[in-house]
């Protein structure tokens, strides 16, 4: 299942990554990530849903603007759920040199099964496998509508 995140909070990552006082609010920029979801039996619903995701993550603070380049494991259900930040590196570079990286990053995918575009953002589906019992899923997604990552395109 593809699912589009636009911001992680202090609440979604079960600690604070940004050093600044305000509230947690980081934008994500661009996201890779590998899940794979159990299937469930017809008599549970998405209560009985089970999902473990791998995340490669560049988010920005919205507040105090550092960009920070993450990996991030997600485990569980409706019911529990764990989070584990694998690692944190901040980015030290220019916006310029930020936005080079993640677009080379996302062009690296070019054998993708389908590519969803808004004006907002674009999601490349990279791979796609089912059976039984479980579905795996494999996808990047870029987000198109940071002011501060694309300013010196923009003219402002």
């Amino acid at each position: 299942m593809v699912t589009v995140t636009k911001y992680l909070t202090q609440v979604d990552l079960k600690r604070k990554i940004c050093d600044c006082k305000e509230e947690e609010k980081l934008k994500i920029l661009f996201k890779e990530v590998n899940e794979s979801e159990l299937r469930i039996k017809p008599n549970q619903g998405i209560s009985g849903a089970y999902i473990l995701r791998e995340e490669k993550i560049i988010a920005s603070c919205e507040h105090c603007k550092k960009v920070y380049f993450m990996m991030i494991t997600f485990e569980g259900g409706m019911k529990e759920q764990y989070v584990s930040i694998d690692s944190v590196e901040i980015f030290d570079g220019s916006m310029k040199e930020l936005r080079q990286i993640i677009n080379n990053m996302f062009d690296e995918y070019e054998n993708e099964i389908i590519t969803v575009a808004t004006e907002d953002f674009t999601i490349k589906v990279l791979d796609k496998y089912e059976d039984e019992e479980k579905i795996i899923t494999k996808y990047a997604y870029l987000n198109r509508e940071d002011k501060d990552l694309y300013k010196d395109l923009m003219g402002y």
